[in-house]
């Protein structure tokens, strides 16, 4: 294989060719051919945007007022069983405190009437295997 020199050997000439002033007149030409107003560009997706922002706003709203009305809404009253375990395990309240504390109105309605006659709580109190457990506590 003979030995190629592009700097000293003839450059071959390709079969294409530009007439003179092509490049000068080229964008002349493109500008006359385009049409002087442009068309109105209608969005492919732009029916999916309304649908995807509509689906955005309604799962924001399905997550926000749920944690608003969890949040927002405070009891100011206190339920019977959580009041009962607290002063029953945290609060150092002793029976002489809470007797303190009621007046003889509440004593009253405390007061229960068990019509029991004494034959029938003696049978059950001969009866019953845990007499000692109940005489002891």
């Amino acid at each position: 294989m003979k030995t190629f020199k592009l700097d000293t050997d003839s450059k071959i000439k390709s079969g294409f060719t530009t007439p003179d002033t092509y490049f000068e007149d080229f964008s002349a030409k493109i500008m006359q051919q385009l049409p002087e107003k442009e068309p109105k560009i209608i969005s492919i997706f732009a029916r999916r945007k309304t649908w995807l922002y509509a689906a955005a706003a309604i799962l924001i709203l399905a997550l926000a007022i749920p944690m608003y009305l969890t949040f927002n809404t405070h009891s100011s009253e206190i339920d019977d069983e959580t009041m009962e375990n607290y002063l029953t395990y945290h609060a150092r309240v002793s029976d002489v405190d809470l007797v303190n504390l009621l007046d003889s109105d509440d004593i009253q309605n405390m007061n229960i009437d068990m019509n029991i006659e004494d034959k029938t709580l003696e049978n059950e109190l001969s009866h019953n295997r845990n007499l000692e457990q109940y005489i002891l506590n």
